[in-house]
């Protein structure tokens, strides 16, 4: 395969935005980092909070879906615990 001056640019060019997108993924690392130390958080906690918000601009009801999940996630703590205390008691 032959490159001719139009397509060496296009590639040249598609290399220079990965390039590029590759440091901006590598700034926002960081900056989650730093907000996560900043809230004495894990990093991990923080890109939860922020895939929540970007998932709810996208398709909304997301957070409602979130809360529905976790109610029902609590509701089996107590249920969880007595079923423990039976079981050695």
């Amino acid at each position: 395969m032959e490159l001719d001056h139009r397509a060496r640019e296009a590639i040249e060019d598609i290399i220079n935005r990965r390039e590029g997108i590759a440091s901006m993924q590598s700034q926002l690392k960081e900056d989650i980092k730093a907000v996560a130390a900043y809230l004495a958080v894990k990093p991990a906690q923080v890109s939860r909070i922020i895939g929540l918000v970007e998932r709810e601009r996208a398709k909304g009801d997301v957070l409602d879906a979130e809360r529905d999940v976790i109610d029902a996630a609590a509701s089996l703590i107590p249920l969880m615990g007595q079923e423990a205390l039976k079981a050695t008691g």
